[in-house]
């Protein structure tokens, strides 16, 4: 029963911000500091981190024993996890850059990787 509930609550939270995310939907703030790539990006981020938070149930219904289940399901949480943390780190560092080389231009200085 915990397994249905888990399930039912984590799709219902994390879904709908992964598919608005994906959409380009978020708040003034974010916008303001985030390009619409960016925020699809994270969109993606999101979606990864629920098919994580999917995976132990659905292992845990697989013909696998509880302690073959216990360490698939932690090493796939992990693996999905370092996936999201990589997505994330790079739209940030990408931001980062897009930043730089809007300020050079605007300075007039010119010198940017584009």
């Amino acid at each position: 029963m915990f397994l249905w509930i888990w399930l039912i609550g984590w799709s219902a939270c994390a879904l709908p911000l992964a598919i608005a995310s994906l959409r380009g939907w978020a708040p003034e703030r974010v916008r303001r500091r985030t390009g619409p790539w960016g925020i699809r990006v994270r969109g993606v981020a999101v979606l990864v981190f629920w098919l994580g938070g999917l995976s132990g149930p659905l292992l845990r219904w697989s013909d696998l024993d509880t302690a073959g289940a216990g360490l698939l399901t932690s090493v796939v949480q992990v693996g999905l996890l370092m996936f999201v943390a990589g997505l994330m780190a790079g739209s940030r560092l990408g931001e980062w850059f897009h930043r730089q080389v809007v300020r050079d231009r605007a300075v007039g200085n010119g010198s940017g990787p584009c």
